[in-house]
């Protein structure tokens, strides 16, 4: 359902055109990404363009965005569905973003995350090495507890690291709502506006199922997981207890420490019956 913003005459973009939009953009920044690899393997060859293959798509997108969205302009996308980006940020009023956030919009939809998933590898053998070292202090002073919460973040560290599921939930935000397609764009208030008049009709296709079915894909997601860290933590508890029991039932069948007494009369050896001790 689209609203009339309050500076423009025309109305917000509503999510098939957002998602139309961002599918276009999509495709030129791909096939720009695909030309600069193109030339990159021509130049230094296969091996060194495969290397560089993040940063390629990477500087693609930024030259993209530089070209249309920093200088002011539109791109092929928003052009294609009659779209505009408006700022939002300041108490819902639309109007066009200034130079300082457009900046931030790049740097926030590429850059970031592109410096983040170099740096992600990094981050992840500290964080193992880190849990490594709390782990065998656990173990050693006796902490089973805090072992068994380190021991479930190192089996867990790439779910926890990855930014996949915050992705899940803005695409299932976006959904319901109809704004906000990037986590960028949330964070910065921008949305889009029609260039040109839409004919109010309610039949307007809507996203609120694949909404919902995102959303019970996560939930189901996330209770397996439960179930599966719950049934582990019992695992863990019965292997535990028998490795108790077993050390308490060799504790108990081996032989106990020869009581030695110094009176004449408490052990007499292998002796014939006819003599006596003395």
């Amino acid at each position: 359902m689209t609203t009339t913003s309050s500076t423009f005459p025309y109305p917000y973009a509503a999510a098939p055109d957002i998602i139309r939009a961002h599918q276009k953009d999509a495709y030129f920044k791909g096939t720009l990404s695909n030309t600069l690899s193109d030339i990159h393997r021509r130049l230094l060859g296969a091996r060194s363009a495969h290397a560089h293959l993040p940063t390629t798509r990477a500087f693609a997108e930024t030259l993209y965005l530089s070209l249309t969205t920093l200088v002011g302009n539109r791109t092929l996308g928003e052009e294609y569905c009659d779209v505009i980006q408006v700022d939002t940020s300041r108490h819902g009023a639309a109007r066009l973003p200034a130079l300082s956030r457009r900046a931030a919009y790049i740097l926030a939809s590429v850059l970031l995350p592109h410096l983040g998933a170099r740096a992600l590898p990094s981050l992840r053998t500290r964080l193992r090495l880190y849990l490594e070292g709390r782990l065998h202090t656990a173990r050693n002073r006796g902490r089973p507890r805090d072992a068994a919460v380190c021991r479930y973040l190192l089996a867990h560290l790439p779910t926890y690291t990855s930014a996949a599921p915050l992705h899940a939930l803005t695409l299932a935000t976006f959904y319901f709502s109809g704004t906000y397609y990037e986590l960028a764009k949330r964070l910065l208030g921008f949305r889009y506006l029609f260039t040109r008049t839409v004919p109010s009709t309610p039949d307007r296709a809507g996203y609120e199922l694949l909404g919902l079915l995102l959303v019970i894909q996560l939930a189901v997601q996330s209770y397996l997981h439960v179930r599966q860290t719950l049934a582990s933590s019992a695992d863990e508890a019965a292997a535990a207890a028998a490795a108790t029991a077993a050390a308490d039932r060799r504790d108990a069948s081996s032989p106990s420490a020869t009581d030695v007494s110094m009176s004449d009369n408490a052990y007499v050896p292998n002796m014939p019956a006819s003599i006596s001790p003395p």
